[in-house]
């Protein structure tokens, strides 16, 4: 079940765990989370009316799909983006999730500082943003991820990392977008990946790293 009424983190991780493994959702069950998502726009701790964790969320701390550990307004930031992406993926044609997703998106919309370099103030946000950005309501998807990802390689560290950037929630994005340059970024990463692959996965987030970093190497072989 996909559905965690008490965490809107753990609803998210379970959609991304299905996208992941590339297993189907019913459709019926698949839009009982929109609109669920949904419901949580605007409410309390909302980023910019966006789609609000839950107040066990917020006690119990956030993290990325990845397992990056998310603080204040990045948490709810990036909770809003991957929110708003799941419930666009799952239930766009649904009049109530698709006028919630609207109202949750239009300042992106209406915003111009991040149109200049396609990025947020910190590595985490643009990641989140980019991931929605791709599969979102929008225009000039393409131009406007080219843009951002052109600013991610001016921080690679030389050691297949980034700077700004947390590495996995990186592979994981770069996974998703499919373009020339993310490929490249991966491409740039693969020692990294590769030597992941040595561990053996001891946990939940390890063992979506291992799937991801896999899925990620054979998309660049």
């Amino acid at each position: 079940m996909m559905l965690d009424s008490n965490s809107l983190m753990n609803t998210i991780d379970n959609v991304n765990e299905c996208f992941l493994d590339n297993l189907p959702i019913p459709e019926e069950e698949g839009l009982a989370v929109a609109r669920w998502i949904a419901s949580r726009k605007g409410e309390k701790g909302a980023y910019r009316g966006m789609f609000a964790p839950t107040s066990q969320d917020f006690e119990h701390g956030i993290r990325v799909f990845t397992g990056e550990i998310l603080t204040s307004a990045s948490a709810r930031h990036i909770m809003g983006q991957e929110s708003a992406r799941a419930a666009w993926l799952l239930g766009k044609e649904d009049p109530v999730v698709h006028t919630a997703y609207d109202q949750a998106t239009k300042w992106m919309r209406e915003t111009p500082d991040f149109q200049q370099t396609g990025t947020f103030c910190c590595g985490k946000c643009s990641l989140a943003f980019w991931r929605h950005y791709k599969v979102g309501n929008f225009k000039n998807q393409e131009a406007m991820l080219s843009k951002g990802l052109s600013v991610m390689k001016t921080f690679r560290s030389g050691d297949g990392k980034w700077h700004r950037f947390p590495f996995y929630y990186a592979v994981y994005t770069l996974h998703e977008l499919e373009l020339e340059e993310a490929r490249a970024e991966l491409i740039y990463a693969r020692p990294v990946m590769e030597k992941y692959l040595h561990r053996t996965p001891k946990d939940i987030y390890s063992r979506r790293k291992f799937t991801l970093i896999e899925k990620a190497l054979k998309q660049i072989s």
